[in-house]
C-alpha cells in the first residue's frame, strides 16, 4: 500500500532515544535513531552502504554514528566523515538522513521530503504544556493490523459500550446520536449522553453522586493522530453550552505509526485536568 509520507510519525518515546543506537521500522523503512552530545534526535537509514550493516549494530562516538563492520563514521547529515586504512572518503558513501524533533515526550521523523518537514507542523495539545493539567504516559502497543484499522476504531464512540464496560462504557446504555464533522486536519466524531449514569472510570476519579452528561469527541488528525477529548460533568450544569468549569476531563492521545502494511505502533498517553501532581493517579489510570 502507498504509506502518507509527507508527514510526522512517531519513531519512539523521547526517553528512549540516548546515545546507545535504537532500530525502528516506520513506514516499511528501517532507520537508527540515536543523540548528539548536546541532546539532539539524530534519524539515519540503518544501513551502511559499504557491506549493508546495520548502523544500529555500530557505536556513537561524539556526533557521529560508527559501523560495526569496518569502521565508516557518518554525521548527522548522512554523510560518511571517516573510511579507515584509507585517505580517500568516497563522496557517494552517505546514508539517508530524516528530519526529527522531539515533542509531547515523543521523538517524530518525517519519511518524505524533507524540505517539506516543518516541525511547527508536529501535533500538539496546549493542555500537555499546562502545569495544572496532569499526564500519564503509557507504553506502545504493538498491533498485529494495518494502521487503518485503529484509525476506525479511534473514530468510533459506539464500541464502548461493548469494548470498555467496566471502564468506559455504561451496559445496556441506550444509543445516542452520534455526529461527525471534516475538519482541515481531519474529521471529528462526537457523541453526548445527557442525565446518564456515570461510566466506572468517572465514579472512581470524579466523586459524582447523581447522573451526569458525558461527552465523547474523537478527534482524527489525519493520517494517524486520534485525540479523544472525553469527561463528565453534573446533569444539567451546562457542559454541552461549554461551562466546563467543575468537570472531570480527559485527553486519550494516540499516536499510530505503520511499522509495515501489518503491524502498527500505538504510542499513548493522557493528559487530565485533575490530580496533576499525583502519579499514583496516572498508575491508577
Amino acid at each position: 500500500m502507498a504509506f502518507v509520507r509527507n508527514a510526522w510519525y512517531v519513531a519512539a518515546w523521547a526517553r528512549d532515544v540516548d546515545r546507545t543506537p535504537r532500530r525502528r521500522t516506520v513506514l516499511g523503512d528501517d532507520i537508527v535513531l540515536y543523540r548528539t552530545r548536546s541532546g539532539d534526535p539524530v534519524a539515519l537509514r540503518d544501513l551502511c552502504p559499504h557491506r549493508y550493516l546495520p548502523l544500529s549494530q555500530g557505536q556513537v562516538k561524539d556526533d557521529e554514528i560508527h559501523c560495526g563492520y569496518h569502521g565508516l563514521a557518518f554525521d548527522r547529515t548522512g554523510q560518511c566523515t571517516l573510511a579507515p586504512d584509507q585517505e580517500t572518503i568516497p563522496p557517494n558513501a552517505r546514508v539517508a538522513s530524516y528530519p526529527v524533533a522531539d515533542r509531547m515526550g515523543l521523538t517524530w521523523v518525517w519519511m518524505g521530503d524533507a524540505a517539506a518537514a516543518d516541525p511547527a507542523d508536529i501535533f500538539d495539545l496546549p493542555q500537555y504544556r499546562d502545569p495544572t493539567w496532569g499526564v500519564g504516559y503509557g507504553d506502545a502497543l504493538h498491533v498485529e493490523a494495518n494502521y487503518l484499522l485503529l484509525c476506525d476504531n479511534l473514530c468510533d464512540p459506539t464500541h464502548v459500550v461493548y469494548v470498555h464496560p467496566t471502564t468506559l462504557g455504561v451496559p445496556g446504555e441506550v444509543s445516542e446520536t452520534v455526529t461527525y464533522e471534516r475538519t482541515d486536519w481531519g474529521v471529528e466524531t462526537a457523541r453526548w449522553t445527557l442525565d446518564s449514569e456515570p461510566i466506572a472510570f468517572h465514579k472512581a476519579f470524579g466523586n459524582f453522586t447523581g447522573t451526569v452528561d458525558r461527552w465523547q469527541f474523537y478527534l482524527m488528525h489525519v493520517p494517524s493522530v486520534s485525540i479523544i477529548d472525553f469527561g463528565s460533568a453534573a446533569a444539567g450544569a451546562g457542559a454541552r453550552d461549554g461551562r466546563r468549569d467543575d468537570c472531570i476531563q480527559v485527553f486519550s492521545c494516540h499516536f499510530m505509526t505503520p511499522e509495515t502494511e501489518s503491524t502498527t505502533y500505538d504510542y499513548w498517553l493522557h493528559v487530565r485536568n485533575f490530580a496533576a501532581d499525583d502519579e499514583s493517579v496516572s498508575d491508577r489510570i
